[in-house]
């Protein structure tokens, strides 16, 4: 992991009806040091933070000339200081459509991997602060908080020069600050919101029919390998590969022929796709049944229905055997003090 390139700039917003004041920095800041960790904090928390949307840039470059500028600069006919400052003015003036106060800081990294290159964008903001100094006298003090941002994006050149990628954008937006995060989306030409959660439904499907020839055993084994690499791949950022998967598949099982399981979802009926980006909460979910009402809180593992928990849907009960030791010593106490 290295960063080629890191640059920031300043947008003012005291008043509704002001415009939006910039403060460009004209240089890229040396890397190295602490500027490295700083943008490497801001990486793993984009990759951890969920929410995220993912599409590509609109093809209206006029209304949303982000991408034009950012092929200048991928061709050298525009250095990324200029890219950046010509993407700042148009931040500014979608944020002057509406009525949002903002001071913050916009961050542009570019870091180089094996696959390609990647172009962080994250809105960060000072958090001020107090702190004992050597008198252990308070003094006032501020920092930039590279946890918790809420506004950022992260887009993969190589996915978008290739131009087969319909994901390549993933777009993280501020929780409650509709007109800020629409304002900052325009800013980027984000376009054609990706359904993920479609895509990890439909996998789990086919994974299920996959498993169905299978002894309990070994189906139960592959369904757990199937989730842990899901959330491995969510957890570094990156794609569901299922060629990648197969093998893996093999390697942990020494059941499989290293390209079975990718042979099986290529033909399946359910139409999957080759990568897609698994949504952690239908990961979650397919590992672990779960759900609550004003009175009860209940959640134990997929593998559990039909062995140590029993659904009878006639009586909308379930018969739970094997009871945790820490749950059944409660429900004793309890008991003996009724």
């Amino acid at each position: 992991m290295a960063f080629t390139h890191i640059i920031a700039h300043r947008i003012f917003r005291p008043q509704p009806t002001a415009s939006a004041q910039l403060q460009l920095r004209p240089q890229l800041f040396v890397p190295g040091g602490k500027l490295d960790e700083f943008g490497y904090e801001l990486k793993v928390n984009f990759i951890r933070k969920g929410g995220k949307s993912y599409g590509r840039f609109s093809n209206e470059t006029v209304e949303f000339p982000f991408s034009s500028w950012l092929t200048e600069y991928r061709q050298e006919r525009l250095g990324f200081e200029s890219f950046t400052h010509k993407a700042m003015q148009h931040f500014a003036h979608a944020l002057e459509k509406t009525e949002t106060l903002l001071d913050a800081y916009v961050f542009f990294l570019v870091e180089r991997i094996e696959a390609g290159d990647l172009l962080y964008v994250v809105v960060v903001e000072h958090t001020h602060s107090v702190y004992l100094d050597g008198d252990l006298s308070l003094s006032d003090s501020c920092f930039l908080n590279s946890a918790q941002f809420g506004l950022a994006a992260k887009i993969n050149l190589q996915d978008w020069d290739n131009g087969e990628s319909l994901t390549y954008l993933a777009l993280m937006r501020e929780r409650g600050e509709k007109d800020l995060s629409d304002a900052f989306a325009d800013f980027l030409g984000f376009s054609d919101k990706h359904d993920v959660k479609s895509d990890t439904v439909e996998f789990f499907k086919a994974v299920d029919n996959f498993t169905e020839a299978l002894d309990e055993t070994t189906a139960k084994m592959t369904r757990n390998k199937v989730v842990d690499y899901c959330l491995e791949q969510n957890k570094a950022g990156k794609s569901v590969v299922i060629t990648d998967l197969s093998t893996t598949l093999s390697e942990a099982l020494k059941t499989y022929e290293p390209d079975h399981f990718s042979r099986y979802m290529a033909s399946s009926q359910d139409h999957i796709k080759t990568e897609f980006i698994p949504d952690t909460g239908q990961v979650r979910s397919y590992a672990r049944i779960s759900g609550r009402n004003d009175s009860i809180s209940m959640s134990f593992d997929a593998d559990c229905l039909g062995n140590n928990i029993h659904y009878d849907a006639v009586s909308d009960s379930l018969i739970i055997k094997n009871l945790p030791p820490a749950l059944k010593a409660r429900l004793l106490k309890h008991l003996g003090s009724l």
